[in-house]
Formats: structure tokens, C-alpha cells, sequence
């Protein structure tokens, strides 16, 4: 198992301000103070889960009426473990598509759009994964394709479709 070097912390923080940024113009909403991210080497036990490249912890606000936070966990063991075997991946694009991917989940929870407690994960997987998809081919990364091409490859990207997705009346014409 091994864990991400300071210069890879540094990466993270670089990807999450460029999703953060993605995030901002494509929602209209900022989601900078509602979330704050964690290593594996920093993550509490109960933080830390097998097979994927982060989990996502909401957070009990310290005063009642504030918004609820959220925790994103890089699993580094994953990350790396997924890199070491890819070389045609780099490290940049697939944290920036990671944390694209967590901030859109916190902006669809921090809006009431979706619910962290929802019963129907894979739904909002799908959708959160198409929306993400959509953010990045709009804000085209270097690197970035080559992260997408192998995810597809490696499990079936979500049905695409001619799909509207509808949020807060804005659509989103995703033809992918």
C-alpha cells in the first residue's frame, strides 16, 4: 500500500482548485467552503474504503444552522495502485476528474438536488458521472481524454443518449 508524497499533496490541491473552478461556472455555484479533502494517510479509519479512488463523508456542521460539509477521501492507495499499471495516465487529469467528479456530488447535495442518504446510489452515480463527463469535455484538459478512454474501458461508461439534463432551469444538452 503506498501513499502520496508531499508533491502529490500538491497535485491534489492544484486538481481540486482547477474542479472547483469547473465546477463554479458550469453550476453557477461555489462550492469551495462546503468541503475540505483528505489523504488516506490522513483519513480516519471509518473514512477509508476499498476499490474506489475517494469517498465521500458529510460532515455534522459545529453550529445548527450552518450547511452541512462534506469530506472527500483519496483513497492514495488506489490512486497509485491505478497509476502503476497505466502508465498512459497522468496524475493531474485523474485527480482533476476525481475531485470534478466528488465536487459535483457536493454541489447536488449542497442545493437539494439530490440526497446524501439517497437510496438510489447508482442512479445518481450515472447522472453525476454524465454530468462530470459533460464539464470536462467543456473545459478540455490536456490528459484528460486518456483518463476517460481507459475508465471506459475498464467498466461501461454510463448510457449516453440524447439526454437533457435540467438543473435549477439550466439544461445541459449532453450529446455523448
Amino acid at each position: 500500500m503506498g501513499y502520496f508524497l508531499p508533491e502529490h499533496r500538491g497535485m491534489l490541491r492544484m486538481s481540486a482548485a482547477l474542479a472547483e473552478h469547473i465546477v463554479a461556472k458550469e453550476t453557477r455555484c461555489d462550492v469551495r467552503d462546503l468541503y475540505d479533502v483528505r489523504t488516506q494517510r490522513e483519513s480516519h479509519e471509518e473514512e477509508k474504503e476499498e476499490g474506489v479512488f475517494a469517498k465521500l463523508v458529510m460532515l455534522e456542521p459545529e453550529v445548527a444552522d450552518m450547511p452541512n460539509l462534506y469530506r472527500v477521501c483519496v483513497q492514495d492507495s488506489q490512486v497509485i495502485e491505478f497509476m502503476r499499471t497505466r502508465r498512459e495516465v497522468d496524475l493531474p487529469s485523474l485527480l482533476t476528474f476525481i475531485m470534478t467528479h466528488e465536487l459535483v456530488h457536493i454541489h447536488r447535495f449542497a442545493t437539494g438536488k439530490a440526497s446524501f442518504f439517497e437510496t438510489e446510489r447508482e442512479e445518481e452515480e450515472i447522472y453525476v458521472d454524465n454530468l462530470t463527463r459533460l464539464f470536462l469535455a467543456k473545459n478540455p484538459l490536456t490528459g484528460l481524454k486518456n483518463v476517460l478512454t481507459l475508465l471506459d474501458k475498464l467498466e461501461a461508461a454510463p448510457l449516453y443518449s440524447f439526454t437533457i439534463f435540467e438543473d435549477d432551469r439550466r439544461s445541459y444538452n449532453a450529446y455523448l
